[in-house]
């Protein structure tokens, strides 16, 4: 590192706390302004949030280390979280729904479709709960990346590195809201779309048939996925059956987006602050246009890792150590570290904000029914600051970044995406069955982390174990209990207007609508997975798979613009209503 690559960091870092700073008088005029922005947020604006909200340096380190690993199965492999297959659900309809909802969070909006009695209140307490777990198990994910990426280039300790990178985001996300958050995300998805272009231009350039004889993951690198093969049984993982595990990851991947979750709290956040239903196919799409960027930078990463030798004993070191490397002369890597530090702040403080907005309106609020707007801003402040201190406090214990992603995907996530499913699609579906179901997913999730251990299962039966329980004990717990009372199930039906199985006395010409929302949702699984899948291919030089991921790409695109004016009914949460 040289004095202009710290210079370059430094000016980051200043000017993302002035933005903050520039924003926190607005952000702090009441609890929807700050963790909504007043649905006043442009769509482009929130798109580009939510691109740099999961391009994380995290998960970078994890896809670099897959993909020198496993070659392009690496990026399968990633379709139980990084690839986050649930932005195509919230393009086809997920994002319009969530806006129709007119709330502030997924727990808030248990009570619309629960009802305010007493399985209201439960399934939202668990919801917030959930969310909170979910959140602290990501800080603790990101906080154990950074300290072991950004102490390569900085005179610090991992730990100073964990605490400074904290205290930042904590600072310019208290100080701004979700305005500090989105429109700063905004500019650092700039560095991050500069940063990603120059690292999939140099790979591209230095990558030969010599260099993939070099490569570890090489001979994994076809763009269909081999579904069995011997070879996939590496480093202390059995993928050879990998048509069933890739099977079994896009469904978990898929269930994640019916269910309107998206695995975090920010992803659903962007959705309800859009200005219309109609906005939620756009961001979802820019979302998913601006993400692509990320999937040949990493795959560039392992190309120069290979190039340079560096990764057999510790593939999660490859990227730090390619960053010093010659390939990026001193300016260049002050902008690299500047756009990787980015992709950190970015995906703290939309995880930050989001989190605090469960603790204040579902768990804070609803006992402080009196509490006046600045009450809850400096509630959302101590808020923050709680999950920040508890993330940095269980990061101590991370060794390896790879292990930590596999048990939030495959142990937390699955504990609850069968219930949060159930909610939308089905009409018998209560409060009662939605807390039970949680609270037994998460109970198989901390049996097979204890006591489980000694089964040693893969992910398919890990998985498989999880969601069953959940499934099972939602049902139950659904029918042993009242049912919710009919005014709040044709309310719900009426305004958010799902598809599944729901009284067909209530629809009113949604039949039409609802057969849209499942073509789009195909067209949208096929259109995100090409758009990643096209850059890999150009930096590979595989040309033939090029031409025909571009002529899907295209004609998936096509069909997705065809609804780019969605319709805005009176009734369904727009400006209208």
């Amino acid at each position: 590192m040289t004095g202009i690559d710290y210079a370059i960091v430094a000016a980051y870092l200043v000017g993302l706390l002035a933005l903050g700073a520039y924003l926190s008088k607005r952000a702090s005029a009441n609890s929807e302004e700050y963790f909504l922005g007043g649905h006043k947020l442009p769509w482009w604006a929130l798109g580009a949030s939510g691109m740099s909200s999961n391009l994380d340096v995290a998960g970078t380190m994890t896809i670099v280390t897959l993909l020198y690993v496993y070659g392009l199965h690496g990026f399968f492999i990633e379709m139980r979280g990084g690839v986050v297959l649930p932005i195509a659900v919230f393009v086809a309809f997920m994002g319009k729904w969530h806006r129709r909802s007119a709330v502030m969070t997924t727990a808030e909006w248990m009570q619309l479709r629960f009802g305010t009695g007493a399985q209201g209140q439960a399934a939202r307490m668990t919801a917030a709960v959930t969310y909170l777990v979910i959140t602290i198990g990501m800080v603790v994910f990101f906080l154990g990346a950074a300290g072991k990426f950004l102490a390569v280039f900085l005179p610090f300790t991992p730990l100073q590195c964990q605490v400074g990178m904290l205290l930042i985001a904590l600072v310019y996300t208290m100080m701004s809201g979700l305005y500090g958050v989105v429109w700063t995300d905004v500019i650092q998805s700039v560095l991050i779309g500069g940063a990603a272009i120059y690292v999939a231009v140099v790979a591209g350039l230095e990558y030969s048939p010599a260099l993939a004889e070099q490569w570890p993951g090489a001979q994994f690198n076809q763009f269909l996925p081999k579904l069995f093969d011997e070879r996939l049984a590496t480093d202390g993982q059995d993928y050879r059956l990998f048509g069933l595990f890739l099977l079994f990851w896009v469904g978990k991947g898929l269930l994640e987006g019916l269910g309107g979750s998206g695995g975090s709290a920010y992803m659903a956040q962007r959705f309800y602050a859009a200005r219309t239903p109609g906005d939620g196919l756009k961001i979802g799409m820019l979302w998913t246009l601006l993400f692509a960027f990320r999937w040949p930078m990493v795959l560039g990463f392992a190309i120069l890792a290979v190039a340079l030798g560096v990764g057999q004993d510790d593939p999660e070191r490859a990227l730090p150590e390619v960053l010093l490397s010659g390939f990026f002369p001193a300016g260049v890597r002050g902008i690299v570290l500047a756009a990787m530090l980015a992709a950190a702040m970015s995906t703290f403080d939309s995880t930050i904000n989001a989190g605090a907005s469960y603790l204040v309106k579902d768990i804070w609020q609803p006992l402080r029914k009196k509490a006046g707007q600045r009450e809850l801003v400096v509630v959302g402040y101590l808020a923050s600051a709680f999950i920040v201190g508890t993330g940095l406090m269980l990061s101590l214990q991370v060794e390896s970044v790879v292990d930590v992603w596999v048990v939030i995907v495959i142990g937390l996530f699955p504990a609850f995406l069968v219930p949060f499913a159930l909610r939308w699609y089905w009409e018998r579906f209560n409060g009662a069955g939605f807390s039970i179901g949680v609270g037994a997913g998460f109970a198989a999730a901390l049996f097979l982390g204890s006591i489980g251990k000694s089964w040693d299962l893969n992910e398919v039966a890990m998985l498989g174990f999880i969601t069953g329980i959940s499934l099972l004990a939602s049902v139950v717990g659904t029918y042993c209990t009242s049912e919710t009372p009919e005014t709040v199930r044709k309310d719900f039906y009426r305004k958010i207007r799902p598809w599944g199985l729901w009284n067909p006395a209530w629809k009113i010409d949604d039949a039409k609508e609802h057969r849209g929302d499942i073509v789009r949702l195909i067209t949208a699984v096929i259109w995100q997975v090409t758009t990643f899948l096209l850059p890999m291919a150009a930096v590979l030089h595989a040309w033939t798979a090029f031409t025909v991921i571009l002529i899907l790409w295209l004609v998936a695109g096509g069909r997705l613009l065809r609804d780019w004016e969605l319709p805005v009914k009176p009734d369904s949460g727009g400006p209208a209503a």
